[in-house]
C-alpha cells in the first residue's frame, strides 16, 4: 500500500504543477490570446484657466426707483374712474374725476368778491381824484389871497385903506391856506384808502384764480408715467384733499437695499458688482452694481445700508419684493475643477486625469492617473484650483468610482471648461 500513496502523491503533484504552468501562461500579457482589461467609457473636461470669484450672498428688498402716491388737491366725490387698477398711465392722464359743483360755487363767490373789490377800488380812485381836485382849488384860492393880501399892504401903507382892510386880507390868505392844507391832508387819506381798495381787489382775483385752478385739480391726473396700482374707489366715495387714491410706481428700473455687516465695511466701495439670483436654481436673473452707501450704520444689526440699481425691462421684478443677492468682492483667474471630478480618501482629495501610457508592447493606451489636489472655496459646482493641476489637463468627470490609478479609459466626449 505505501507504493499506492506514493503513487497517488506523485499524480497531484504533477497536475499541481500542469495548473500552475497553464495559469502562469493565461496571466502573461505577450501570450498569445491573453485577456486586455477592458477600457471605462469616461467624459473628461479639458481644464481652462476661468474667473474664481470671492463673493457672500444676503437676502434684500426691492423699491421702485419712482413711486408716488396719487392725492387730489381738493375735496370732492367721485363722480368717475378713469383708469382701472393695474393700467400703464402716462404722464398728465386723468386718472380720477371729481364732482366740480361746490368748487364752482367757491369760484363764483370768489369772482363776485372780486367784483365788488374793484368797484371799492373805482370809487376809492375817484376819491382821489376829488381831493386831488380840491387841492388845486385850494392852491388857486391860496394865491388868489396872497395877491389880494399884498394889494392891501401897500394901500395901507400908502393911506388909502384902513388897517382893519389888511387884517381882513390877512384872515382871508389864513383861511385859504388852511382850506388847502385839509384838501392835502384829503389827498392822502384818499391815497390810503385807494392802496386798500387795490389789495382787496388783488387778494380777491388771486382767490378767483386759487378757486378756478381749484376746479381743475377735480380732475386727479397722473403727475408721472407708471403703472396704476390698487385704485379701491367707487363712484359716489367722498374724498378728502391730500388722501392718497392709489399708487404710480415706475418699474422699469429697481433698487435693492441690501444690509452688509459692518466685518464687511473695508470691502464696501460704489460700483461693485450684484447679481440676482433665482430662488428656484439660484442663476444669475440680473446684474447691477453698487450705487448708494449709507454713511451711517444700524446700531440694532450692526449693518450699512447698501442700494444697488437694476434694469427691469421684462417686469420680472415688482416693488417691495424679496430676492436672493450676491454682492462680488473681487474677481481672480484660476482653475476650476468639477465637484463630480474631486474623490476624498482619508482626508485628501483626488481627481483622475485622462494621460496617454506607453505599454510594454510600444503602443498607446489612455489611462486614468490619479492625482492628489489642494483645492480652495467652492464656486457654482466648481472648485478652486490651488495645486495639484494645470491647464489643459483632461479631468475625468463620469463613472470615477469604476476607475483606479491606471485604470484603461475610454473617453467619450470632451469639452473645454472653463466655468464661471
Amino acid at each position: 500500500m505505501p507504493f499506492v500513496n506514493s503513487y497517488q502523491t506523485c499524480q497531484a503533484l504533477g497536475f499541481a504543477l500542469s495548473l500552475a504552468l497553464a495559469v502562469s501562461a493565461c496571466s502573461r500579457p505577450d501570450a498569445p490570446g491573453a485577456m486586455e482589461p477592458q477600457a471605462v467609457p469616461v467624459r473628461v473636461q479639458e481644464l481652462q484657466p476661468g474667473a474664481f470669484e470671492e463673493s457672500s450672498d444676503f437676502v434684500g428688498s426691492l423699491e421702485a426707483a419712482q413711486r408716488i402716491e396719487l392725492r387730489p388737491e381738493v375735496a370732492g366725490r367721485v363722480t368717475q374712474v378713469l383708469i382701472s387698477s393695474g393700467s400703464v398711465v402716462s404722464q398728465g392722464q386723468p386718472v380720477v374725476q371729481l364732482s366740480p359743483d361746490q368748487t364752482q360755487s367757491q369760484v363764483s363767490a370768489s369772482q363776485a368778491a372780486a367784483q365788488a373789490a374793484g368797484f371799492g377800488r373805482d370809487a376809492a380812485q375817484a376819491q382821489v381824484e376829488a381831493a386831488q381836485a380840491q387841492v388845486a382849488r385850494t392852491q388857486a384860492d391860496v394865491e388868489l389871497a396872497l395877491v389880494e393880501y399884498r394889494r392891501t399892504e401897500r394901500l395901507v401903507e400908502a393911506g388909502a385903506l384902513s388897517r382893519q382892510d389888511l387884517d381882513n386880507a390877512q384872515n382871508q390868505l389864513t383861511v385859504a391856506q388852511a382850506a388847502q392844507r385839509q384838501a392835502e391832508d384829503n389827498v392822502r387819506s384818499a391815497q390810503a384808502q385807494l392802496q386798500q381798495a387795490l389789495s382787496t381787489f388783488e387778494q380777491a382775483r388771486a382767490q378767483v384764480d386759487v378757486s378756478q385752478a381749484d376746479l381743475g385739480f377735480t380732475q386727479v391726473i397722473a403727475p408721472v408715467a407708471g403703472v396704476l396700482g390698487d385704485v379701491s374707489l367707487r363712484v359716489g366715495d367722498y374724498v378728502e384733499a391730500g388722501e392718497s387714491l392709489g399708487t404710480i410706481t415706475q418699474n422699469n428700473e429697481l433698487l435693492l437695499r441690501i444690509q452688509v455687516p459692518t466685518t464687511r465695511a473695508s470691502q464696501l466701495r460704489l460700483g461693485i458688482p450684484v447679481e440676482l439670483l433665482s430662488p428656484e436654481t439660484g442663476e444669475p436673473l440680473a446684474t447691477g452694481s453698487i450705487s448708494f452707501l449709507s454713511p451711517e450704520v444700524d446700531g440694532a444689526g450692526q449693518s450699512i445700508l447698501v442700494k444697488a440699481r437694476f434694469p427691469n425691462e421684462t417686469g420680472n421684478l415688482r416693488d417691495g419684493q424679496f430676492v436672493r443677492a450676491r454682492l462680488i468682492w473681487s474677481t481672480t483667474a484660476t482653475l476650476l475643477v468639477p465637484t463630480v471630478a474631486v474623490t476624498r480618501i482619508a482626508g485628501q482629495s483626488f481627481v483622475f486625469v485622462a494621460a496617454d501610457q506607453t505599454q510594454e508592447n510600444g503602443q498607446t493606451m489612455r489611462v486614468a492617473s490619479q492625482r492628489p489636489v489642494q483645492l480652495g472655496e467652492i464656486q457654482g459646482g466648481n472648485y478652486q484650483v490651488i495645486d495639484g493641476l494645470r491647464p489643459g489637463d483632461e479631468v475625468i468627470v463620469t463613472n470615477i468610482l469604476q476607475l483606479q490609478d491606471g485604470s484603461p479609459v475610454a473617453p467619450e466626449a470632451q469639452t473645454s471648461a472653463s466655468p464661471l
